[in-house]
């Protein structure tokens, strides 16, 4: 949950990103943000990481899926 469910944040898809156990507990631990763009999620560093708190993405999920 992007916004805490027990703060009130929806259990839906416009909510959630998929995390491994440890990036979960160093969003929560080293208070990263965590912000949608088109529905794709991007990550704030804490100013001690970028000072400037350019959002990060994850380009793999940039190119469309082909199956």
């Amino acid at each position: 949950h992007v916004w805490h469910w027990i703060d009130g944040g929806p259990t839906d898809l416009d909510n959630l990103v998929l995390l491994c156990v440890h990036h979960h507990h160093v969003m929560h631990e080293q208070e990263w943000t965590i912000i949608f763009e088109h529905g794709i999620p991007s990550f704030i560093p804490p100013r001690w990481i970028d000072v400037e708190q350019k959002p990060l993405r994850n380009i793999r999920v940039d190119y469309p899926l082909t199956l």
